[in-house]
């Protein structure tokens, strides 16, 4: 039975409604959902389940710095970033955890100005199921990730109509300072042709994961890679459709990153030659179609 000293469900962290949490590292279990009719930042709710907050930002701040808190995000959920880190993800060790599907998957929605983002700030935090939303020309970056050991699971990135986009959804830090990005179970679907990126590696982290992702997009420099000198990445199993026309390019990164390039299989809008270009990377089963002609991928780059 619940206990009543613990607000948020069962001592250890199983909720008392909804989907059964088992938190075996003694976080806290926070809830937030804008569509209910008491949702509050502030104003005396607790961020239970029956009291929830308003914002994923409010709960993020009422977290405590490597504690494992839990932030349970109701189906339905939508929340708006209208300015630069207007949802600063701040508090290590959190997760993220967005519950339903379809039209249900919760929602952050950027709009407003170009600087609008989602910054990560600090290290060991988690993502998972949230439909990210452009709803803006030409949003600089998605997800702006400038700790270690960032984690987006599971997610969507999607452009709300024409010319309502992102340039790049996720964006490591240019000095080096996040390590260990993994981008995995992810879909895209962004079309503009001002698009430049999925995920820019520019700066020269360690360990990156990019694995298991469905991407379709319009990105003219490339979907993966960048001019960063990353090393020992992974970036493995995605299916990838790149439809530019300037630059159809899968997974392109510096000469002197190191890693796996594996199992990749994608589409560009004509052929060219450097589908997958990872020269100092182990790169082995990746296959470059062209879109529109009715052909299997041939292996890329070509065997020697």
């Amino acid at each position: 039975m619940p206990n009543s000293n613990y607000p948020n469900g069962f001592s250890g962290g199983v909720t008392v409604r909804g989907m059964p949490i088992l938190n075996t590292y003694g976080g806290n279990v926070y809830w937030v959902d804008s569509g209910a009719s008491n949702a509050s930042d502030g104003g005396g709710n607790n961020g239970s389940f029956d009291q929830p907050w308003a914002t994923i930002d409010y709960a993020v701040g009422r977290c405590t710095a490597s504690n494992g808190d839990i932030i349970m995000v109701k189906p339905g959920h939508a929340e708006t970033v209208s300015a630069a880190g207007d949802l600063d993800l701040d508090v290590a060790g959190i997760t993220i955890t967005g519950l339903g599907s379809g039209s249900t998957q919760p929602t952050v929605t950027l709009d407003t100005i170009t600087t609008a983002d989602i910054d990560v700030d600090a290290a060991d935090i988690t993502v998972e199921n949230i439909n990210f939303v452009a709803n803006f020309a030409d949003i600089a970056v998605i997800l702006d990730v400038n700790a270690d050991d960032f984690t987006v699971r599971n997610c969507r990135f999607t452009q709300s109509g024409d010319n309502l986009n992102a340039l790049v959804c996720v964006q490591d830090a240019a000095a080096g300072a996040s390590d260990r990005i993994t981008i995995e179970g992810c879909k895209a679907i962004m079309y503009d042709a001002s698009n430049t990126h999925f995920v820019n590696f520019a700066g020269t982290g360690t360990g990156h994961i990019v694995r298991n992702n469905v991407l379709h997009g319009d990105w003219g420099t490339m979907t993966i890679g960048g001019a960063g000198v990353i090393t020992f990445c992974e970036i493995a199993d995605n299916i990838i459709g790149n439809i530019a026309s300037t630059s159809d390019s899968m997974v392109n990164l510096a000469s002197t990153a190191t890693g796996a390039v594996v199992r990749n299989h994608g589409a560009g809008a004509a052929v060219q030659a450097n589908g997958f270009t990872a020269t100092a990377c182990v790169v082995s089963q990746n296959y470059y179609g062209v879109i529109g002609e009715d052909l299997s991928g041939i292996l890329d780059p070509i065997a020697t």
